[in-house]
């Protein structure tokens, strides 16, 4: 019997990636919007591409450490530990306020996916309790704000994102920690993901059943991971689990 469904967060829930942008393109929109403010508010009168430069190496070292030990991490820290060897140094009020200087450019390209609430809330009036599960680069807090904007947050009270856990997909940890998180056991929950390799191929693994997601921005070629399941659009979802309900 199904009492779980677990979710991926961007491309699944939410579009962060588009035609225009993937996430390295709006990272890099987040960082010079993160430069501009610094040199409007003269924190810096370094060169643009000097400071970002410096930042872009910091911050693609620690996603690289991160993705080989499988270990969450937020951008957040490469990001400070760059800019303080530029001589740059923030205390805790001015740093909220530069952060929201990078994630504005992110946030604002954010858009739900199709039918969304209304799937979730079917689900959960059906019984089923519900779970993001995402590796998060970008920090926790933001995610939530971009979900609270769309009305999502109080249907997706359990959230663990992998900046938060320490731990990223396709690690099983994380998807184990989901299932404790949710008092579960795998074969009663379901992972909905955008990616083969780091959603569908290691939830199956644990135990759960893994229904992959369609994006129109991405390929996701059906050769050597096979999902349980492939639906186009989040309305789908709910005809496909009523048997399983």
């Amino acid at each position: 019997m199904l009492k779980a469904v677990v979710f991926d967060l961007g491309g699944t829930l939410l579009h962060y990636e588009s035609a225009r942008a993937d996430l390295r393109e709006l990272n890099k929109q987040g960082l010079v919007a993160l430069y501009r403010y610094l040199s409007a508010n003269g924190r810096t009168a370094l060169p643009e591409a000097t400071v970002l430069n410096v930042v872009t190496s910091h911050v693609m070292e620690e996603w690289r450490v991160a993705l080989a030990s499988f270990r969450g991490s937020s951008v957040e820290a490469p990001v400070k530990a760059a800019l303080a060897e530029l001589g740059i140094i923030f205390s805790d009020g001015q740093w909220q306020a530069a952060r929201r200087a990078f994630y504005a450019p992110i946030q604002q390209a954010v858009e739900p996916r199709q039918d969304v609430r209304p799937t979730l809330q079917a689900l959960s009036e059906q019984g089923v309790a519900l779970c993001l599960l995402s590796n998060t680069f970008w920090a926790g807090d933001i995610h939530d704000e971009d979900l609270t904007r769309f009305d999502l947050l109080d249907l997706l009270p359990t959230r663990l994102y992998s900046c938060d856990t320490g731990r990223l997909k396709p690690h099983p940890e994380a998807f184990r920690m989901a299932l404790t998180a949710l008092g579960v056991e795998p074969n009663e929950a379901v992972y909905v993901g955008d990616r083969l390799t780091t959603d569908i191929e290691p939830a199956r693994k644990v135990g759960l059943w893994g229904i992959l997601i369609k994006t129109s921005f991405r390929e996701e070629p059906l050769e050597d991971v096979m999902p349980d399941a492939v639906i186009s659009e989040l309305p789908e979802l709910v005809r496909l689990l009523e048997h399983r309900i």
